[in-house]
């Protein structure tokens, strides 16, 4: 088919440009993806974690972003996707045969577990209609700094569909409080303070 855009060496920052007393800088996603046939090429796609000038840290949600990334055509490819901090699911990936190589990912610092954890937001949803895609070598870490926050899970994806094809993919709680509580889904180990630093494959 033929390549609708390539899309290479892309950084995204939303926010860390102005400390707590200015307007803060809001967006809903940082990119959406809505044509067919697209491959990205290193894509940090970042939601502020400190501001300057005094890289105080980023408090209660402010600078508004929501997805990282959005796709909604087919066939799209990624290699090095880097997406961190947003306050929804980090990547939505609703189109069909997605692939991505290689996926690092950073959950908010700064959310509760009632504008979060409850919520089920993740690292990285493969919608539930899709029937294929492909991610390999994928991590999902915590830092929830501020709050005791349970996220259900660092990925999301249809159970049973044959074309889903997730390897290589793990959680790591870094540091802070609360925890990832499985890998996929219902599936793989909780990562806690208990397990610090030290990455939860799923089995």
């Amino acid at each position: 088919a033929e390549i609708a855009g390539f899309l290479y060496d892309i950084f995204c920052r939303i926010g860390g440009d102005r400390d707590a007393s200015m307007p803060e800088v809001r967006t809903n996603k940082m990119i959406l993806i809505n044509s067919s046939n697209v491959v990205g090429d290193n894509l940090w796609l970042w939601r502020a974690d400190h501001e300057v000038p005094d890289n105080v840290g980023v408090t209660d949600s402010r600078n508004k972003a929501f997805n990282a990334l959005e796709v909604n055509g087919d066939n799209v490819i990624m290699y090095g996707l880097f997406a961190e901090h947003t306050l929804h699911d980090l990547t939505v990936w609703n189109g069909e045969n997605g692939k991505t190589f290689f996926y690092q990912c950073e959950l908010p610092y700064d959310v509760t577990q009632q504008n979060f954890g409850d919520h089920g937001y993740c690292g990285y949803v493969i919608g539930d209609h899709v029937k294929t895609h492909t991610l390999m070598g994928a991590g999902v870490y915590s830092f929830f700094r501020d709050y005791d926050v349970q996220a259900q899970c660092g990925f999301r994806a249809p159970e049973g569909e044959s074309g889903i094809n997730l390897q290589h993919i793990f959680t790591v709680f870094l540091n802070g409080k609360g925890s990832i509580n499985h890998v996929l889904n219902h599936r793989g180990d909780r990562c806690s303070s208990t397990s610090q630093g030290r990455p939860h494959y799923l089995s």
